[in-house]
């Protein structure tokens, strides 16, 4: 049976929530029914975007903490939202790139302008796409089950509401499968991985169930890295006060990075030059210098009061049931990544 034909009565909604019960029980991850609900449509997502033309052409890079835990096996948590990469150059209008970068690069003015251009035309873009989304979804006959722009941001983020069978108090989990859009990567290194439900891990349901399965472009894990370190180099050295709320997972995924992908995974030059390139000329932020980076100057490590806040929405996410098993204390992520800050830094001032 498809497990979507589930959703569509009551009565079978109710049977969609003992075999989810069932799952979370026989789960070797120890994901919670919600959890397990909610992959399944994340998968399904997935699979729309990639293999129904829904990204009308465009060059999109699945990235992020779900592309880690979903195509790398990389953390142990479950990731929920989905973090996707228009090329820049899809949303610049031009068929020269190089030209292209480098009349927009050449001065703020010229990086000014473009951000605009290309906030506009990625907001169009994303009209554009719920509709096509949103007729797609209504083929499933599911009432509920829609999508949506999220105001103030642009055409960025992009929400998708499902009926829910599954529930848990004190969830950390969003209600909806959370779509972020954006222009930001400069290379076009992607790889192909296939995508599947954490619930045909259970045989008594894949056996007797269709599940959703996805074969997605996936950003390659050299430029994934350096986007994360990079990520984190902003959130310890920017002057706006940062809202820390869902934040922390990314300290605890480039702990795991860094940690479980090939040792030294963080030197390929070509991405972390394309990365900083990118955000420095695209992305910048008051008071962070990516370009310090370069030289040996990256910050992984937040201090004082922001240290603080980040190990608290660490322990909320803990408690709220995100991690396959239980994980290590904040502490001992931030022992290791003072220390991976050194090596790392050790070795940009040796190729500096």
């Amino acid at each position: 049976m498809d497990i979507f034909d589930y959703y569509r009565t009551e009565a079978k909604r109710a049977e969609l929530k003992l075999i989810l019960d069932y799952a979370a029980q026989n789960s070797a991850r120890g994901l919670a029914a919600n959890f397990l609900e909610k992959d399944i449509w994340v998968t399904e997502i997935l699979r729309l975007l990639y293999e129904e033309d829904l990204l009308d052409g465009h060059d999109v890079a699945f990235k992020g903490g779900t592309a880690l835990s979903k195509c790398y096996s990389t953390i142990e948590r479950f990731s929920e939202d989905i973090d996707l990469s228009i090329h820049w150059a899809d949303l610049a209008e031009s068929d020269d790139e190089a030209a292209a970068w480098a009349q927009t690069t050449k001065s703020r003015n010229q990086r000014d302008k473009f951000r605009r251009a290309q906030g506009k035309r990625l907001e169009a873009w994303a009209n554009d796409f719920v509709q096509r989304l949103n007729g797609r979804l209504s083929d499933y006959g599911i009432e509920g089950l829609s999508a949506e722009i999220e105001e103030g941001f642009g055409g960025e983020k992009i929400d998708i509401h499902f009926p829910h069978v599954a529930f848990q108090d004190g969830s950390y989990q969003l209600e909806h499968v959370l779509l972020e859009f954006g222009g930001r990567n400069r290379g076009r290194p992607t790889v192909s991985k296939p995508v599947t439900t954490y619930l045909s891990e259970i045989d008594a349901v894949a056996g007797s169930h269709t599940l959703p399965i996805a074969t997605v472009e996936a950003y390659h894990p050299d430029y994934i890295i350096w986007e994360k370190l990079t990520a984190l180099h902003q959130f310890c050295t920017q002057e706006n006060p940062l809202d820390t709320v869902r934040l922390s997972r990314h300290w605890y995924d480039v702990d795991c990075i860094l940690q479980n992908l090939y040792e030294g995974s963080y030197q390929n030059m070509e991405a972390l030059q394309d990365v900083v390139a990118m955000k420095s000329a695209r992305w910048s932020t008051r008071g962070v210098s990516f370009e310090a980076i370069l030289s040996g100057e990256l910050v992984l490590v937040p201090t004082g009061r922001l240290l603080e806040d980040i190990k608290k929405d660490y322990d909320q996410s803990v408690s709220g049931g995100m991690f396959f098993s239980a994980p290590d204390s904040f502490a001992d992520i931030i022992e290791r990544l003072a220390k991976q800050q050194d090596l790392i830094n050790s070795f940009l001032n040796e190729r500096h």
